[in-house]
């Protein structure tokens, strides 16, 4: 399948520290793509500036024809993000941080809140919900509007089986209407869901295996 979604040779240091040297991944449409490596790898940095959170030193961030680097507008209509850290408001309910992040666009897209079942706790503040609820909640607001990449940080991390299969039969839903999933994991399961897989290491990236980033992460 021909790339869509395509960052080449990136370069991302904090001072002096280089963290990714020369980190490039492809993704087509209706893929599936992890990023894995060990903790302080660049997983994050990398999805940051795939998201637009981060500016490379160098390297290329291209959707289709677009040069992403042009213009964080450009990032900001083609890609949604969901760090890894809950970035939602925890006096507000569902409904509220929803319509905080989608201003004047929501009519929040029906198919996602129903997909990742927001009707369950729409009404509920986000304090009282569970940690498996609040992730939903947090891809549904970088869905306010239709996006074709969404980039995910560790997405089940943590959570139950019955988070996990929400968030996966979403994901599926998501990449049969030919979107993209670029998502950091050290989650076995979630490698194996990925069309294709990544391994960062030196601050460079390279295909790999399934087995192979488990080998590496855990060092052996």
């Amino acid at each position: 399948m021909e790339a869509a979604f395509c960052a080449y040779g990136i370069e991302r240091s904090y001072g002096k520290h280089c963290i990714l040297k020369n980190c490039s991944i492809e993704a087509a449409r209706g893929e599936c793509v992890g990023i894995a490596g060990r903790n302080g790898s660049g997983k994050s940095t990398l999805l940051s500036v795939l998201a637009g959170a981060a500016r490379p030193e160098k390297g290329e961030l291209r959707y289709l024809d677009r040069d992403l680097l042009k213009s964080l507008r450009d990032i900001s209509s083609v890609v949604a993000y969901v760090p890894q850290t809950n970035p939602l408001i925890e006096e507000l309910t569902a409904e509220e941080n929803l319509r905080l992040l989608g201003g004047r666009r929501v009519k929040m897209e029906e198919a996602v809140l129903r997909k990742l079942q927001i009707g369950e706790f729409f009404s509920k503040k986000v304090k009282e919900l569970s940690g498996g609820m609040k992730r939903r909640l947090s891809i549904a607001c970088a869905l306010t509007e239709p996006r074709p990449v969404l980039i995910m940080d560790e997405p089940t991390s943590a959570l139950d089986l019955y988070q996990k299969e929400i968030i996966s039969d979403y994901l599926s839903s998501y990449l049969e209407d030919g979107g993209i999933v670029v998502m950091a994991t050290h989650d076995v399961e979630e490698m194996r869901f990925c069309d294709r897989l990544y391994l960062i290491s030196d601050g460079t990236s390279g295909v790999c295996s399934v087995e192979q980033a488990v080998s590496t992460i855990k060092g052996v």
